[in-house]
């Protein structure tokens, strides 16, 4: 069991975690007992005894227990009953070629931390090739690239910030990566189950088939979450001026000081391989539905399907530029 500790921590997160997240250190262990205790409680949850874990929950919540038990349900749910969803945490074994592959490719890349605390992640859509890596395994490896952050205390207190990069897509990648089923998923697993606290998401180059698709799913995207959305287009000085320190951060790809692409990639590689090493931590989760106790019912709230009329008359084919 990784061992959470106070000395671990830089001071300036020790001081963010009780600015911004309620985090009194020296009633870390009671809360931990009282979150264990209701753990224990609940039948049909089968969940790591992890303090390093279970304080993701805590902090995403402020440490306000009634939430963080409703977002470890959820997060728990979602990633084994749900019929979507659950694909994406069938992961692989390291020795997998698909793992290589993957990780070559770049498609999503850890960078650093902001000076202010917020670490920053770097998903490059067009990275993705649809005839090597399947949708279903490259979000399953985005997922399994995201959960070891999800161990980083770092992560947990001063939050994410994601650049999705949609230069040079193919018309394939575009409405693959939009597919109305997926994104609802997605949305899903990132606003009802991730304890992820993400405060930016960056889109950079978006094409017209991105606004196209936005436009759909604007209907499942919270309202928070939308203060938190910065369009781009072509200028990442938008970017720089809105996220203190993202210049430092960022490859010279783009517009950054930090080392080039490549050397992103291979660091990625090794730190992905050094945790997997030893071994997938959140691999025994389950979730027995069958005995779910009434009080853990409709946790999450609905995401409806997008109303048909929306995607035109059937038979109507508009052919649009991706790149334009």
């Amino acid at each position: 069991m990784a061992t959470a500790s106070a000395r671990s921590l830089p001071p300036m997160y020790k001081t963010l975690a009780k600015k911004t997240l309620n985090e009194n250190q020296d009633h870390v262990p009671a809360h931990l007992t009282s979150f264990r205790r209701w753990i224990s409680s609940a039948p049909h949850l089968k969940v790591p005894n992890d303090d390093i874990f279970l304080l993701g929950f805590l902090r995403y919540a402020h440490f306000e227990h009634a939430l963080a038990q409703k977002r470890l349900d959820n997060f728990c749910t979602l990633r084994c009953s749900d019929k979507v969803i659950s694909q994406w945490y069938a992961y692989p074994q390291l020795s997998h070629p698909v793992v290589d592959t993957y990780l070559s490719a770049g498609i999503f890349i850890p960078l650093g931390f902001l000076a202010n605390g917020i670490k920053v992640i770097l998903i490059r859509l067009g990275s993705w090739s649809p005839a090597v890596i399947s949708q279903q395994e490259m979000r399953t490896m985005n997922n399994m690239n995201f959960e070891r952050l999800m161990f980083d205390e770092r992560c947990q207190i001063g939050g994410l910030a994601l650049l999705v990069d949609m230069s040079s897509t193919s018309m394939e990648q575009a409405s693959q990566w939009a597919d109305i089923k997926t994104s609802r998923s997605a949305f899903k697993l990132l606003q009802e189950g991730s304890p992820g606290r993400v405060k930016h998401l960056i889109f950079y180059k978006e094409s017209k088939v991105f606004d196209f698709a936005f436009r759909l799913t604007e209907m499942w995207i919270s309202e928070k979450m939308r203060e938190r959305i910065l369009r781009v287009k072509d200028d990442m000085n938008k970017a720089f001026k809105k996220i203190h320190g993202l210049k430092e951060v960022l490859p010279v790809e783009y517009g950054g000081k930090c080392g080039d692409i490549n050397t992103a990639i291979e660091r990625c590689r090794a730190e992905f391989k050094e945790f997997y090493s030893r071994g997938y931590p959140l691999k025994d989760i389950e979730v027995d539905e069958s005995k779910r106790p009434e009080s853990a019912k409709n946790y999450m709230k609905e995401y409806k399907e997008v109303d048909s009329s929306l995607m035109g008359n059937s038979g109507t084919f508009v052919k649009i530029d991706p790149g334009d």
